[in-house]
């Protein structure tokens, strides 16, 4: 697979023709102006020798908004031998941005 949906697909658990076989997370945490941030990544390895990291950065700022600024990055460490993944990188800023990517790219 050479499309970057597909591997964002099997990460949020929809059907996708790879298959994540390991994943390794990291978390922590700071304070910048009396707001606590928290950002998470996650390591990706798939079937086919791909490797993508997921990394989530978020305020902890009480908000009622629907779709909350967050920071949503992939990035494709390595590629599947003789395959070039696309993008290489994407960038979301919050949760529905990164759903409707997703949505339009499966439809």
């Amino acid at each position: 697979m050479d499309k970057l949906v597909s591997y964002v697909s099997s990460i949020h658990g929809l059907h996708s023709p790879v298959t994540i076989v390991r994943q390794d997370v990291s978390r922590e945490s700071w304070r910048e102006q009396d707001i606590e941030v928290r950002k998470e990544d996650v390591t990706f390895v798939f079937d086919n020798g791909a490797v993508i990291r997921r990394s989530v950065e978020w305020d902890q700022v009480a908000t009622d908004l629907l779709c909350a600024e967050c920071w949503i990055d992939y990035h494709v460490i390595e590629h599947p031998p003789s395959l070039r993944i696309t993008p290489a990188n994407q960038r979301f800023t919050n949760v529905c941005r990164e759903t409707f990517w997703l949505r339009y790219h499966t439809a």
